[in-house]
């Protein structure tokens, strides 16, 4: 008589835990719905009859058995040795959610049609859009529930993870040994710890999260002694940590010295006599600029008095010359007129005689 035991699951650890790295199988599951709305409108192009409405729910059973059947084929490879394993499952293997891709483009160019075909070829607007309004709609309906994408995911992810890098491979007798080691499991979901941070992942991921954390308190760049969040790191630096770099106030009127700005009081009070050269320099350089100022606005006042005086003699001059014409023309006028009165009388000398 068979042992009750030998006959469930293996050797009896009936209770797996189904525990998977949470970041690997978001990546994989946001291609799902995408997938299948593609698929859809690809097999439905040209169709007068037909609508990706009215295939989606066949094609989302048949996407999803592909998708299991092809990884389980995979899968079936790695049992000769590793020297036997194609390009295609070390990559299925060690980056899921890489290869997944793969199996969706060659599932959707199964089911493409003469006409998508012909309209993939030409990448049309009309193509692309119709695909992202469906998309949308799926998502917008919840069409694909969650627990059915994660039931989907999980199993292909199984299948290719043959070293047990993204999913938990342990099995248990009784499920209260199974309850103990989900709570200490490595692709357990963890929250993370920095204050204002609301990630959640594997708790195999912590130490890639925490090392790109924008929450994160880590000790300043510049060497100062606060500890300041990683997303705030160049705001403080650059403003208000006290080992920023900064010019000596002095910088213009000769000082280039640079410090840290916790410096700048020892800076100025060690250099005070220097910065005081600086300054008598400075004031005696000014000092002979506004002299030559002044010469200069001297002799702008010379030249535009001259100018003045130019002017002035030139409206004298222009009104002499101005009478000396209008003189010249009074006499014009009435040596015109003696001449007309000359004229009459010649014509009256004329006529008299006659």
């Amino acid at each position: 008589m068979d042992n009750p035991a030998d006959t469930e699951g293996d050797n009896g650890l009936n209770f797996e835990c189904n525990l998977c790295d949470a970041e690997v199988m978001r990546s994989m599951i946001q291609l799902l719905v995408p997938a299948l709305a593609t698929a859809s409108v690809e097999s439905t192009t040209g169709d007068m009859f037909k609508g990706p409405a009215s295939v989606v729910a066949a094609m989302k059973t048949e996407l999803t058995g592909y998708m299991i059947q092809r990884s389980e084929t995979l899968a079936r490879e790695s049992t000769g040795g590793q020297e036997n394993r194609s390009d295609q499952f070390i990559k299925a293997s060690t980056r899921p959610a890489e290869f997944l891709p793969d199996l969706i483009d060659d599932f959707v160019t199964s089911k493409k049609n003469m006409l998508s075909h012909v309209s993939g070829f030409f990448s049309t607007d009309g193509r692309l859009n119709k695909i992202k309004e469906f998309t949308q709609k799926l998502e917008t309906e919840n069409y694909w529930a969650e627990g059915e994408k994660n039931a989907t995911t999980e199993t292909i992810l199984k299948n290719i993870d043959v070293e047990c890098n993204f999913h938990c491979p342990e099995r248990f007798h009784m499920p209260d040994k199974l309850l103990e080691h989900t709570g200490q499991c490595k692709f357990r979901i963890v929250n993370c710890t920095n204050d204002g941070c609301v990630a959640s992942f594997s708790a195999i991921r912590i130490e890639k999260h925490d090392s790109v954390c924008p929450f994160k308190l880590i000790p300043c760049e510049q060497l100062c002694e606060q500890d300041v969040m990683r997303s705030k790191m160049d705001k403080h630096c650059s403003t208000v940590c006290p080992m920023k770099l900064i010019n000596c106030p002095f910088y213009q009127v000769g000082c280039e010295t640079a410090f840290a700005q916790c410096s700048l009081e020892r800076h100025c009070s060690g250099f005070l006599q220097t910065h005081l050269n600086y300054v008598a320099h400075v004031i005696i350089r000014q000092c002979a600029s506004v002299n030559d100022m002044d010469q200069r606005l001297q002799l702008l006042e010379k030249v535009q008095s001259l100018n003045e005086i130019s002017g002035a003699l030139d409206v004298k001059t222009l009104t002499l010359i101005t009478k000396e014409q209008e003189a010249k023309i009074n006499k014009l006028e009435k040596d015109l007129k003696a001449q007309e009165t000359k004229m009459k009388k010649l014509e009256n000398d004329l006529k008299s005689r006659k």
